[in-house]
C-alpha cells in the first residue's frame, strides 16, 4: 500500500527503521521517556477525527489537497520551535506537503519574542494589546495579540529563516486587520501582484512569483482621522499540502483566548481541518488551580471552535510535567490530564498525553539533567522542543496508521 511505503520512506528519513521501533524521535533514545504510551487517546473514536484522517489518506496518495491545522498555547508555542517540528514532519512526508509558513505576526511590537522560522521588521508608531494583558481594553482576534497605529504611513518587512529546514517563499499573502473608517490601504509593489482582494476585514495579494521577503506599506490620506490594527499575516505557497498555523502568546490561559471578540470569527476564515489545544501550563501555575473552572473555561472554548469550524478534528496537548516556582512539583499537571481525558470524551476530541509521555511526576527532572528541559522546569531547550515536535508526530502517524489498517480490513471482510 501506498501509504505504508510513504510513511516507511519517512523513518528512513529520520534514521529509524518502522520495524525496529516504532517512534519516531529527533535525538537519540532515552530510558525515562515513555515511548509506549505515546499516542493519541481517543482519536479516531470521535466522530470528527475521520474527516481529518480522510483528507490526510487523499494527500498521502495523491499529492492533492489542503489540510489547514492550527495549534494555540502559551509560550511553548510562541516560540515556534514545538510547533515548527510538527508543521516541518507533516510537510515532509512525501516531499509535496508543503503549503506554506501560515500565521505570522510582528511580536517584537509588544516587546516579546519572535518565535523561530521569521522576522518582521516594522516602521512607524504602533500600540500593541496582548490577550494576556487584562489590564488593556482591546479587540483581539484568534492570535490573540494586536498592534494599532493612527500613522499616515508605516512599513513591514517579512523576512525568512534563511535557516528554515524547508522553504517556505510565499506566492500568495493575507493581512487581517480592521480599519473602521476604511481610510487606510496596503499595498505592495505593483510589479510583484498578480491579484489583489480587498474584503472588510483582510487584504490578500497573489504574487507572480515565489519570495522569501517581502514589503507591505499601510497608508491614509494626509490629515485625515482613523486607525489601522493589524491581526495578523498569512503567508501560502500553494493550493496543496499542510498549512500550519502555530499561534502563541507566553502566559496564555483558556480565558485569555475567550476575550479575543474576533477569535470565531478569524478562525472561521483559516479554516481549520485541525485544531490542536495546548492551553493549561499556565491556568495550572497556582496552589489554588480549578478543574472545575479550567473545564467549563475550555468548554466555552470548544464551543466557539464548533462554531467557526463545525466538522474540525481536535486534539488537547496536556500540560508537560513542571515545577512551581523551580521549587516544588506542580501536581496540578495530573489535574489538567485527568481533566482533558474526560473532556475529549465529553467533547469529541482526542489527546495527546505529552504528561505521561514525559515519563510522569517530577520526570522533568531528568529532561533537565539530559539538556533538553530549563532550569525553571517549566520550559525546554530547542533540542527539548524538538523531541516533543517528533513524539507528537508520531503519535498521530501511529493513529493514522491504524485508521488505515481499520479501513483495509473493512475493505478485504465485504470481499
Amino acid at each position: 500500500m501506498r501509504i505504508k511505503l510513504v510513511i516507511l520512506l519517512l523513518f528512513a528519513f529520520l534514521g529509524v527503521s518502522a520495524q525496529e521501533n516504532p517512534w519516531l524521535y529527533h535525538v537519540n533514545q532515552y530510558n525515562f521517556i515513555r515511548y509506549d504510551l505515546n499516542h493519541l487517546h481517543n482519536f479516531g473514536n470521535d466522530k470528527y477525527s475521520h474527516v481529518f484522517l480522510e483528507k490526510l489518506e487523499k494527500l498521502a496518495k495523491t499529492g492533492e489537497g489542503r489540510i489547514n491545522v492550527v495549534q494555540i498555547g502559551g509560550s511553548h508555542i510562541q516560540a515556534g520551535v514545538f510547533s515548527g517540528q510538527i508543521r516541518t514532519r507533516l510537510q515532509q512526508m512525501n516531499g509535496e506537503m508543503n503549503a506554506g509558513f501560515g500565521f505570522m505576526f510582528p511580536y517584537r511590537m509588544a516587546r516579546t519574542n519572535s518565535p523561530y522560522g521569521y522576522h518582521v521588521r516594522f516602521t512607524g508608531n504602533w500600540q500593541t494589546c496582548r490577550n494576556v494583558e487584562t489590564r488593556k481594553t482591546c479587540t483581539l482576534g484568534v492570535g490573540g495579540i494586536a498592534a494599532t497605529t493612527s500613522a499616515e504611513s508605516a512599513e513591514l518587512t517579512i523576512l525568512l529563516e534563511k535557516e528554515n529546514t524547508l522553504d517556505y517563499s510565499f506566492n500568495k499573502i493575507k493581512v487581517l486587520f480592521d480599519a473602521p473608517d476604511s481610510v487606510y490601504s496596503v499595498s505592495v509593489d505593483s510589479a510583484s501582484v498578480k491579484n489583489v482582494i480587498k474584503a472588510d476585514d483582510y487584504f490578500e495579494f497573489e504574487l507572480n512569483h515565489l519570495t522569501d521577503s517581502l514589503n507591505l506599506k499601510i497608508s491614509k490620506p494626509a490629515g485625515v482621522a482613523g486607525s489601522f490594527t493589524l491581526y495578523g499575516i498569512v503567508t501560502e505557497s500553494g493550493p496543496n499540502g499542510f498549512l500550519y498555523h502555530s499561534i502563541g502568546i507566553n502566559g496564555a490561559q483558556v480565558p485569555s483566548f475567550l476575550r479575543c471578540d474576533l477569535f470565531e470569527q478569524q478562525l472561521a476564515a483559516l479554516k481549520p481541518d485541525l485544531v490542536i489545544l495546548g492551553l493549561g501550563i499556565n491556568d495550572a501555575y497556582s496552589k489554588k488551580f480549578s478543574p472545575e473552572v479550567y473545564e467549563e473555561n475550555f468548554t466555552e472554548l470548544i464551543a466557539g471552535i464548533r462554531r467557526a469550524a463545525p466538522e474540525t478534528a481536535i486534539i488537547f496537548t496536556t500540560n508537560n510535567d513542571s515545577y512551581l516556582y523551580r521549587r516544588y512539583i506542580n501536581k496540578n499537571g495530573q489535574k489538567v490530564e485527568q481533566s482533558m481525558l474526560k473532556m475529549a470524551t465529553k467533547l469529541d476530541a482526542g489527546v495527546w498525553n505529552m504528561y505521561e509521555v514525559m515519563g510522569g511526576m517530577n520526570s522533568v527532572v531528568l529532561w533537565e539533567k539530559n539538556n533538553l528541559a530549563l532550569r525553571d522546569k517549566v520550559h525546554f531547550t530547542r533540542e527539548g522542543y524538538l523531541l516533543l515536535g517528533d513524539l507528537f508526530f508520531n503519535a498521530l502517524m501511529q493513529n493514522f496508521e491504524l485508521y488505515l489498517d481499520s479501513k483495509n480490513q473493512l475493505t478485504q471482510l465485504k470481499k
